[in-house]
């Protein structure tokens, strides 16, 4: 099995702006664009095995009792612990879970999640603050953040309009994937924000390694990974401590990988 993580528009007719991070158990990283729907699905044809688990950054399910609301139960949950979210409205009910039943039918027997890269990257930015990265690839289960987590924002690297700021904040976000704490490894070099000239797909390809890193910890069975929600309330794949999980817990269902510690 490999990893594929995919960062794409929440409109279908949007071309451009796909792309894949397809990872192995490792964090070998290749990272592969798509013009459209149809050449990503492609794509992952063409790349996945057996028991591949493909990440989708759109949200899939938890629309059923979405009615006159714009966000999903589990949008709630993250929003409450420093998490700020898009209202799931603006994608639709049919997008993500269209995509979901394709991907499903592939003869590998996929398996798909959704997931945002946006908290991925909160909780990676925090622990690199607190110096605690490296805390991630220990097997004890512990508490790495705190109240404090709730409060902080990491450098924008999408939504900065000044462009030497983004830059800046494209630059921090380019570090933080490097870091050895991380563990991935990019078979061709991750481009780098100062010599891009195209900052806008530059920032979807660090959104799909973020997906990649989630997927690589809960395919390796990492504690540090987890699925908040449910197929009613929305589930998203995430990266959580011990202190994160036992906040979202009090709303909704927290499910760790099988042969992970418990919460």
């Amino acid at each position: 099995m490999n990893i594929i993580s995919i960062d794409l528009p929440w409109k279908e007719d949007k071309k451009g702006h796909r792309t894949l991070a397809i990872t192995d158990l490792d964090g070998n990283v290749k990272i592969a664009p798509a013009s459209d729907d149809n050449e990503l699905l492609q794509l992952v044809r063409d790349t996945s095995e057996p028991r591949s688990i493909i990440l989708l950054d759109i949200p899939i399910d938890g629309f059923d009792n979405l009615v006159g609301e714009h966000f999903r139960p589990i949008d709630r949950a993250i929003a409450r612990q420093g998490i700020s979210a898009l209202p799931a409205s603006i994608a639709g009910k049919g997008r993500g879970k269209s995509l979901k039943g394709l991907l499903e039918k592939d003869k590998n027997r996929l398996i798909v999640y959704e997931t945002y890269p946006y908290a991925i990257y909160k909780f990676l930015a925090y622990l690199q603050m607190k110096k605690s990265l490296q805390r991630l690839n220990l097997d004890k289960f512990d508490t790495l953040l705190d109240k404090g987590f709730r409060a902080f924002w990491p450098p924008k690297y999408k939504r900065e309009k000044k462009r030497e700021k983004r830059l800046g904040n494209m630059e921090y976000l380019y570090s933080l994937l490097m870091d050895t704490g991380i563990g991935l490894n990019f078979r061709m070099p991750l481009n780098c924000p100062e010599a891009s000239s195209n900052l806008d797909r530059l920032g979807d390809e660090y959104d799909a390694c973020l997906g990649a890193i989630a997927g690589v910890y809960f395919a390796n069975n990492s504690s540090y990974a987890c699925i908040a929600g449910d197929s009613k309330s929305g589930n998203i794949l995430l990266l959580a401590d011990q202190w994160l999980a036992a906040q979202l817990s009090k709303e909704v269902k927290v499910t760790k990988p099988k042969g992970s510690s418990k919460i």
